[in-house]
């Protein structure tokens, strides 16, 4: 699929900026070596947005957006001076840490879908003496595009409807190895936006899921494997992530993986992204219990287990070990479960 309309704009770092640079824009022609490089951009973003977000609406709950209302715009008349206010939102949030950029806008419809991909691009500062006052050529994009073809930051939209959809999308990030600026700079900042499962909400999806697979885990180790875990995400709180990219953070074995995956309700919620809540976290796995096989049970809030009760293997072959722990007896009691 090929874009049927793509405008492009240089973009400045100009946040805090009391007056920032004039922006310059111009169409891309449908035809040449940038017009094909943006059309496998285009294609591509249905395979590489896998991060869904969605558009916030206003704080008092009323479902507006002006970030989306722009795009919207755009798409209903794609022409740079309809792109031009996309553009400006995003030179207004550009730090100087970020740099110099290209935004690009491509649109299309086909069998009755409108669909949009904003992509930005680093841009060249060596070649930037040729940015005309209020418009640049092809040429001049191109040059700087070429450059950079490979790092980019991308959302993508599609509906039927321009007046009832494009509430949410699809992002990604190519430039960056982790997503915390993707959610800041890119999703939070720039598309108004958030991600779409929220931090609690997939945290207590993590949480549940860890928990089960720790409890039917057949082999010992693997069960150590994620108990072990369960403590290094405690660590990881507003930071964003899928579980499986979590995972490989935490170097987590195959199997202990597939214990996560089989745990969870979904097989496809492995890779979808949230921001990492401890204090939720916390509600679903508070205690670690430990059962022996001389009939007791070790019970501990599971961020201090390892400080209240000492460990010492006694038998490494037989995995016997001996648990020692000393406090004053505040309460006791009999009772029917454990």
């Amino acid at each position: 699929m090929a874009p049927q309309h793509v405008h492009s704009f240089l973009v400045h770092p100009s946040k805090h900026d009391a007056d920032p640079p004039q922006i310059a824009g111009t169409g891309i022609p449908r035809r040449g070596s940038l017009y094909n490089m943006l059309s496998t951009v285009f294609a591509r973003a249905e395979s590489e947005c896998n991060i869904e977000i969605v558009f916030r609406c206003r704080p008092n709950g009323e479902q507006q957006n002006d970030c989306r209302d722009e795009l919207v715009a755009y798409l209903e008349n794609p022409n740079v001076d309809t792109g031009h206010p996309l553009a400006s939102r995003l030179q207004r949030i550009t730090t100087h840490r970020s740099g110099l950029g290209l935004l690009f806008l491509m649109a299309s419809r086909d069998n009755g879908i409108h669909r949009a991909v904003i992509s930005r691009f680093p841009a060249d500062q060596g070649v930037i003496a040729e940015e005309h006052a209020h418009r640049l050529s092809v040429e001049f994009v191109e040059r700087v595009f070429m450059k950079s073809a490979k790092a980019y930051k991308s959302a993508l939209y599609s509906s039927p409807s321009l007046t009832r959809g494009f509430w949410d999308g699809r992002a990604v990030d190519l430039q960056i190895s982790g997503p915390r600026e993707l959610s800041d700079y890119w999703i939070r900042e720039f598309l108004v936006s958030d991600l779409k499962t929220t931090g609690p909400a997939g945290t207590k999806r993590l949480a549940v899921a860890l928990r089960d697979a720790i409890r039917r885990a057949g082999d010992a180790d693997v069960r150590e494997e994620l108990i072990s875990a369960a403590s290094l995400m405690r660590r990881q709180d507003g930071t964003s992530f899928s579980v499986r990219q979590l995972a490989q953070r935490l170097g987590l074995s195959p199997e202990a993986v597939g214990a996560i995956e089989t745990a969870l309700p979904r097989r496809d919620l492995m890779d979808q992204v949230f921001q990492f809540d401890t204090e939720e976290f916390q509600k679903h796995v508070q205690y670690r219990a430990v059962e022996l096989d001389n009939g007791g049970t070790l019970i501990a809030e599971d961020a201090h287990f390892n400080n209240v009760f000492r460990e010492q293997v006694v038998n490494q072959g037989d995995r016997r070990i001996r648990f020692t722990t000393e406090g004053r007896v505040i309460d006791q009691a009999l009772r029917k479960t454990r």
